[in-house]
């Protein structure tokens, strides 16, 4: 028989473990068996709702990229359609609502 795993279940409400108390003799189980079995019955819950949502997003991954050869060939095609995607110019005055310019003069101190 494996060794059983346990740990330290502290309450952060008093009445939390008076209500288990008094549920656990009320069914004639142990507070112990009983935690495990709401724990258990609450962790499949939430583990089913969680699937669902990763069932979900893979679909949507799925059906993300049909064709992923066309589609970098279409961003390949995109990127190098643009002679100079950036395109420097000189600001100042008005210009620079930033005063980024002023930054740059001689003398100046950030």
């Amino acid at each position: 028989m494996p060794a059983r795993r346990s740990f330290t279940l502290r309450f952060e409400h008093p009445e939390t473990h008076d209500l288990l108390s008094l549920v656990s003799d009320r069914l004639g189980v142990s507070m112990n068996q009983l935690a495990e079995q709401m724990i258990t019955a609450e962790l499949e819950v939430v583990s089913a709702g969680l699937q669902a949502d990763l069932m979900h997003t893979l679909g949507m991954l799925g059906s993300y990229r049909s064709n992923p050869e066309a589609e970098a060939e279409a961003f390949a095609r995109a990127e190098v359609s643009f002679a100079d995607p950036i395109q420097a110019r000189m600001v100042g005055g008005d210009d620079d609502p930033f005063g980024v310019a002023s930054a740059f003069e001689s003398g100046a101190r950030v």
